[in-house]
């Protein structure tokens, strides 16, 4: 055996590989959700008009889906980790659609009001979002439920289940009635040329007649 003076010695295995990552794993989540969140800031600017006070309201929502997960996390006791890390960052692109909807339904409303506006986005978007959005996923994730795995059982039935119910509160509860206070202005260029009269409005008969 060879002997080896003033060397510098390591010790090493196979799972000081999998020990590793979690050296620069807070890094890592502050940097892919930073990224994420600046991401759905610039779509929704862009497919909602360039309407800057919609899509701030759109990001904040699911901003706050996001840290909302982090305490799910911490009470569900799960850890940071890689899958975990995929799930947070799915998380931000599935709270998307219980929120753009619903916001865009507001910014297209002519109502005077923000109440208003806010109710005829729920009406018009807020069933969809009920049925098309939050049931399937919930009905999909459900399976999960029976697997034998941990890591399915854990990381994608718990952490699922809440992203789709944080999802649902934030978007058909909290969005609506954030909407009221800070929403943004009324869509004035879907009322240009319109002509608001009553119902009883002696002016109806004749406005009928002339279209026939």
């Amino acid at each position: 055996m060879t002997k080896v003076e003033n060397s510098t010695v390591y010790p090493y295995s196979v799972f000081y590989v999998y020990y590793e990552m979690y050296v620069g794993m807070v890094n890592q989540v502050a940097i892919n959700l930073s990224v994420c969140i600046v991401a759905v800031f610039i779509v929704s600017f862009i497919l909602l008009n360039f309407n800057l006070m919609a899509a701030v309201t759109t990001t904040l929502t699911v901003l706050m889906i996001t840290i909302n997960m982090f305490g799910m996390m911490y009470l569900l006791d799960i850890n940071i980790n890689p899958v975990s890390l995929v799930n947070l960052v799915m998380s931000v692109g599935i709270s998307v659609e219980f929120c753009s909807h619903i916001t865009r339904s507001f910014a297209l409303s002519t109502h005077l009001s923000r109440v208003d506006r806010a109710k005829e986005a729920l009406s018009r978007t807020g069933s969809s979002v009920l049925s098309g959005i939050f049931m399937t996923k919930i009905i999909g994730v459900s399976v999960l439920a029976f697997a034998k795995s941990q890591i399915f059982e854990i990381y994608y039935f718990k952490m699922y289940v809440c992203i789709v119910a944080l999802g649902m509160l934030h978007g058909l509860v909290f969005l609506p009635v954030f909407l009221t206070f800070f929403g943004p202005a009324r869509n004035t260029a879907g009322i240009v040329g319109t002509t608001y009269r009553p119902i009883d409005s002696p002016e109806r008969e004749p406005l009928l007649r002339d279209r026939q």
